[in-house]
């Protein structure tokens, strides 16, 4: 019995061996100063570290939650979460794959060294942490100062934003192919990056790290025009201006390039009202295209008196909009903002507003602007949400009508939100010269429209937690065939994460609604709508 006993407990100290086994030790350096050691775990060659004693050394703590099988890794407010038997990390609330990350041995949890020297903790925690095998150090990297790169297209211009910790120097140098390097002296970046732009002016940017510096690259486009660098404070930035050149734009909405000056039909006022120019042959001809035609007799944007105002909200019953990765549809989203909007706009005294649908049913672009004319709208606001292949992109566009799209993304945004015609069971556009015709019979409708898309970019870019990606420009048919100033607002992307997870929000979306609403309080102000 005695024996079997023995037996028994060597067993059992054989099966606990290996959960007190440590291979070895690992040193942990901060900025080149020892701090202490770090204990280790090998298993199947994947060296472990002791979580609780890592999360100290590097100034954090650890959460372990050992029924669930979960533990937190906290530093600096930051935080990534790890789970028993899972390739699923969760880093500030996005989820990651990373092979193996944690183990437990013993009661004791060991996260993966390859975990510690990822861009996953970088990303993170926004400093870097490097390993030398040879001698087992595990060393932490200056603090990262400079934590993300961003861009913006502009109808004029591509604007390419540095955001760092603090004021850094820089220099600046051009090639002879127009590559364009801006030197970070002092510049420490959490991982290098790429942005693809592909804006006509600029086609690429990258980022990168060099011994005592960090190197910002912009890749030309074929409309890449001067640079202007400046830094800006409160937060600190480097800011890239890039000019566009005034070269026509490929416009994918009919696939061929800008018309050459002259050749679109307008309308230019006269003293005797109103009198059409030149159309060109390929149309018809004027007395064709624009039979039928009624051109509203409201000559002045301006002036005192009760305002109406349309609230668009884009798509509708059997279109649901684009696509999403969770939560609302956009037709539900644009719906709650153009309500929430109506709301807030209703309760002035001086605007009589309406909305050109109030539950989820389907309304043809056509019958929008004709709600619209009909009740003869001196503004007219359409509500939407963006959409992309690419789930990194994010932010809000405000848009106003133009043949001439700014970019070929604001081409594409066009594209897609015109497209909803397919389902309008036949409905007639009518004459597209005359649509054009319609849209264009006051040229200030299209300045009073890009003057409210600038206040409306001001306000939600103050207001509402979405990047701000500037004004556009693009032929959208629901601003085409409306008389009055008119601006398409892309709210935020639904294929990213950050923006849909806002957007889902109803606080977000009432200060999404209150920022166009300060908007247009402020461009009834300046045009003194008392």
């Amino acid at each position: 019995m005695l024996k079997r006993s023995l037996m028994f407990m060597f067993m059992a100290l054989a099966l606990c061996a290996p959960a007190q086994a440590r291979v070895d030790e690992v040193t942990y350096l901060k900025n080149g100063v020892y701090t202490g050691k770090i204990g280790t775990y090998a298993l199947s060659g994947t060296v472990y570290l002791d979580a609780g004693q890592a999360a100290k050394l590097i100034g954090g703590k650890i959460y372990w939650y050992p029924v669930s099988g979960k533990l937190l890794l906290q530093i600096k407010g930051k935080k990534v979460v790890f789970f028993m038997k899972s390739d699923s990390v969760v880093i500030n609330d996005e989820t990651e794959q990373f092979p193996n990350p944690m183990i437990v041995r013993g009661g004791k949890a060991f996260l993966a060294l390859n975990f510690f020297i990822s861009k996953h903790f970088s990303d993170a925690f926004g400093f870097r942490l490097e390993y030398n095998q040879a001698t087992g150090a595990l060393t932490a990297q200056r603090e990262v100062n400079i934590t993300s790169i961003n861009y913006f297209s502009h109808q004029d211009k591509t604007r390419i934003v540095v955001y760092m910790e603090e004021p850094l120097e820089f220099q600046s140098s051009q090639k002879e192919n127009n590559l364009f390097k801006i030197t970070i002296f002092g510049g420490v970046i959490g991982r290098e990056e790429k942005l693809s732009v592909g804006d006509g002016v600029v086609r690429g940017v990258d980022l990168l790290q060099e011994n005592k510096m960090a190197r910002l690259v912009i890749n030309p486009d074929a409309n890449f025009g001067k640079v202007s660098v400046f830094r800006l404070s409160d937060p600190d930035r480097l800011v890239i201006d890039v000019s566009k050149l005034d070269v026509p734009v490929r416009q994918s909405i009919t696939d061929e390039a800008a018309a050459a000056p002259g050749t679109i039909p307008v309308i230019a006022p006269s003293d005797g009202g109103l009198e059409a120019g030149a159309v060109p042959s390929a149309a018809g001809g004027a007395s064709s295209s624009t039979a039928g035609v009624n051109i509203p007799d409201k000559l002045e944007v301006g002036g005192a008196g009760r305002k109406k105002i349309v609230i668009d909200a884009g798509h509708g019953g059997k279109d649901p909009g684009g696509k999403k990765l969770f939560g609302l549809k956009e037709k539900d989203l644009n719906l709650l903002i153009a309500k929430e909007l109506y709301g807030q706009l209703k309760a002035e005294d001086n605007f009589d507003v309406l909305l050109t649908r109030s539950s989820d049913e389907f309304v043809p672009l056509a019958d929008r602007s004709i709600m619209a004319n009909n009740f003869k709208a001196d503004l007219f606001i359409s509500i939407h949400a963006n959409a992309s292949r690419d789930r990194r992109e994010r932010g809000f566009e405000i848009y106003f009508m133009s043949e001439k799209a700014s970019d070929p993304w604001a081409a594409e945004v066009a594209d897609y939100e015109n497209s909803v015609i397919s389902l309008e069971d036949g409905a007639e556009q009518g004459d597209p010269a005359a649509m054009l015709l319609h849209s264009m019979a006051r040229n200030e409708y299209l300045n009073e429209g890009s003057r409210l898309a600038g206040l409306v970019t001001a306000e939600m870019e103050k207001r509402t937690p979405f990047v701000n990606r500037g004004v556009k420009q693009a032929a959208f048919y629901v601003l085409r065939g409306t008389y009055s100033p008119g601006i398409l607002v892309e709210t935020g992307f639904m294929t990213n994460s950050s923006d849909q997870k806002s957007m889902n929000d109803k606080k977000v979306r009432t200060k999404v609604a209150n920022a166009i609403y300060r908007a247009v309080m402020k461009y009834a102000e300046l045009k003194k709508w008392h």
